[in-house]
């Protein structure tokens, strides 16, 4: 075969290979989880337990859930993929624990200029590059549903998977009345888009930080949080209220604890 026809083929096989990749992803994808029963469900996702563990939190949370009635899935360290937010709106109750960041306004995502912030989940799984025939979230990263994270860890630089609002906007299915959803981060409320993501899924209150908050002071507002709801009995908005008045700014970046409820 000529040169030339055989250039034109091989552009041909990759542009094929291109349309057909999605499609393939989306079959291999796992299928999503079937509704729980009538009991409430809790889902702790901690993706900041490979570099910053905090077993006595996880083991309070997850007394706390139990005594106010739920039941508890934990999912944590590299565990905590991107695979495992897919189905959080199966659950009554999500608590996720990770670093966060986000797209400042003006910004482009997902082919659109932003006209506010848009805060970023990290996940606890590694980022891999792509490969020719071998791309991982291959149609969210074109999406940019999904794109790197990159903090700090000692003296090197790690990478991870993060989701970006639309990635949530995406979800399927949707909440079940009066869900809840704690993202335990920095910048989780820095903009609303993350807040309205969750809340247009039918949450009925999301719980964030406004800006950069210490591991240190986000654990110890949590467990203060859980305590304040599910075994003083507040209204979530009313327990981060107690919160941050008890607590106050974070002292090193000074992010407060916030809550959005649906229709506000």
């Amino acid at each position: 075969m000529p040169r030339r026809g055989r250039k034109l083929r091989l552009l041909a096989l990759l542009a094929l290979a291109a349309l057909l990749l999605p499609a393939v992803v989306s079959l291999l994808r796992p299928p999503p989880l079937e509704r729980r029963g009538q009991g409430r469900a809790a889902l702790v996702i901690d993706a900041l337990y490979e570099w910053t563990p905090n077993d006595t939190l996880l083991r309070s949370v997850v007394e706390i859930l139990s005594r106010a009635g739920y039941s508890v899935r934990v999912v944590k360290g590299r565990e905590a993929t991107v695979d495992s937010f897919r189905n959080i709106t199966l659950y009554d109750l999500v608590i996720v624990r990770c670093h966060g960041a986000y797209f400042k306004a003006g910004d482009s995502l997902g082919g659109r200029v932003l006209a506010d912030n848009a805060p970023i989940v990290f996940t606890g799984e590694v980022f891999t590059e792509c490969l020719p025939f071998s791309c991982k979230y291959f149609s969210e990263r074109l999406g940019e549903e999904v794109v790197r994270g990159e903090f700090a860890y000692g003296n090197r630089t790690v990478s991870v998977f993060a989701l970006t609002p639309l990635f949530f906007e995406r979800l399927q299915g949707g909440f079940r009345r009066g869900a809840v959803v704690i993202v335990a981060s920095c910048y989780g409320l820095t903009g609303r888009l993350l807040a309205d993501a969750l809340l247009g899924k039918g949450a009925s209150v999301f719980i964030s930080w406004d800006w950069k908050v210490s591991p240190e002071v986000m654990d110890a507002a949590l467990r203060m949080l859980l305590e304040e709801a599910l075994l003083k009995g507040r209204g979530w908005p009313e327990a981060v209220e107690a919160v941050d008045r008890a607590l106050g700014p974070d002292p090193l970046g000074g992010g407060r604890l916030k809550a959005v409820a649906r229709g506000a």
